[in-house]
C-alpha cells in the first residue's frame, strides 16, 4: 500500500515538472487591435452635373459637353450659327414665276436670312411602305392610296410611301412622336447653309445621284425618271446623299417630293428665327426635293413646290423630324 502511494506521488511530480518544462510552448498573445481603414476619397464631381442637354442629346462625362443622341435611323442636325443661313434663290423674281408655271407665285422665294436655335433629328430616308404599313396595322395611321399605277403601298416595302396626303403624313409623324419638318429645317438639313445647288454639292445630277428626269419631262405621271416610271427603293443613290458628321441623309433630291409642315406663303423680306408658318386659312403646303418625275431644277435643294393638303400622287411622300 505504501508503495502504491509513493508511485502515485511520483507520477504527480513528473506531470507537474512536464507542465513547467522550458520546452513547453507559451500561450499565444492576443492580436493587436487592427487599425481602422482609411476613409474613401470623395468622388470627383461629375462634369455633367450642371449641364442641361436637349432631349435628343446626352452629356459626355469626359468632356462635360452635350453630344448627339438621336435614335437609330435618324441623323442629328445641329442648330445654325448666330448668323443663320440664306434661304431663297429668287427663282420666282422678275417674271420667273411665269416661266416656271405650275402654280408658282411671284416673289415667293426672295432671299432672306434664317436662324435655327435648336438641333433636331431627321429620318435617314423617306418613310418607307414597310414603316407606313406597321403604323396602319397598329391602327395609328391611315393607309395611302393604292389604286394608281405607280402606287407603292403595300406591295413595295423598301420604296417610299407615296400617294400620301399632308394630313396622313402628319398623322404618321405624330404617331412616332415626331413632326413633319419645317421648310427651314428641311433646307438646312439638305444644304448646311453653304449655298450648294443639290444635297451632294454643285456637280450636275446624274442617275447615280438621284432618281429624276433627265432632259424634257413629257408628263408628270408618265414613264419618266432614271429607272422608268415610279420610285426607287430608298438608299438606291448613295452618291447623291447629304453627308453630315453625324450620319447620312438619303434621297433628299428626287425619288419623291417631301411634305413640309409649313403652309405655302411668300418668304419674309427680313431675317427670321425658327420660322414655322401655319396659316389655317391656307390649305396649300410646301413640298421639297422634287421627285422621279421632275427635272434637275425641280430637285434643287432651294426649289419650292406646293400642293393642297389632300393631294395624293405617285411622286409625293415624306419624312419626319424629331424635335427636342
Amino acid at each position: 500500500m505504501p508503495s502504491r502511494l509513493l508511485l502515485a506521488a511520483a507520477a504527480l511530480l513528473l506531470g507537474a515538472a512536464a507542465c513547467s518544462s522550458p520546452d513547453a510552448s507559451p500561450a499565444p498573445a492576443p492580436p493587436p487591435s487592427a487599425a481602422p481603414p482609411p476613409a474613401p476619397a470623395p468622388p470627383e464631381p461629375s462634369r455633367c452635373a450642371a449641364v442641361t442637354c436637349a432631349s435628343i442629346e446626352r452629356c459626355d462625362d469626359t468632356t462635360g459637353a452635350c453630344a448627339p443622341h438621336c435614335p437609330a435611323g435618324e441623323v442629328y442636325i445641329p442648330k445654325t450659327g448666330p448668323d443663320g443661313f440664306v434661304m431663297g434663290k429668287g427663282f420666282t423674281l422678275n417674271g420667273g414665276a411665269r416661266r416656271l408655271r405650275k402654280g408658282h407665285l411671284p416673289d415667293t422665294d426672295r432671299p432672306h436670312r434664317v436662324v435655327l436655335t435648336r438641333p433636331f433629328c431627321m429620318d435617314e430616308t423617306e418613310v418607307t411602305v414597310a414603316a407606313m404599313k406597321r403604323c396602319v396595322d397598329a391602327k395609328a395611321c391611315d393607309p395611302p392610296k393604292r389604286l394608281e399605277v405607280f402606287a407603292n403601298y403595300p406591295r413595295r416595302p423598301d420604296h417610299p410611301a407615296n400617294e400620301v396626303s399632308w394630313d396622313k403624313a402628319r398623322k404618321y409623324c405624330k404617331a412616332q412622336g415626331k413632326d413633319l419638318p419645317t421648310e427651314a429645317q428641311w433646307e438646312w438639313a439638305a444644304t448646311g447653309g453653304d449655298g450648294r445647288k443639290w444635297p451632294w454639292g454643285d456637280d450636275e445630277p446624274t442617275c447615280e445621284h438621284a432618281d429624276f428626269t433627265i432632259g424634257v419631262l413629257v408628263s408628270p405621271g408618265g414613264d419618266s425618271g432614271c429607272h422608268g416610271g415610279g420610285t426607287s427603293p430608298v438608299r438606291s443613290h448613295p452618291r447623291g446623299a447629304r453627308v453630315w458628321p453625324t450620319g447620312v441623309l438619303h434621297d433628299l433630291a428626287g425619288n419623291v417630293w417631301e411634305w413640309c409642315d409649313d403652309t405655302y406663303t411668300k418668304y419674309p423680306a427680313g431675317s427670321v428665327t425658327d420660322p414655322h408658318v401655319q396659316n389655317p386659312r391656307v390649305l396649300v403646303h410646301v413640298v421639297r426635293g422634287g421627285g422621279w418625275n421632275r427635272s434637275n431644277l425641280g430637285i434643287q435643294a432651294a426649289f419650292r413646290g406646293a400642293a393642297i393638303h389632300t393631294y395624293e400622287v405617285p411622286g409625293l411622300g415624306f419624312r419626319c423630324v424629331r424635335n427636342p
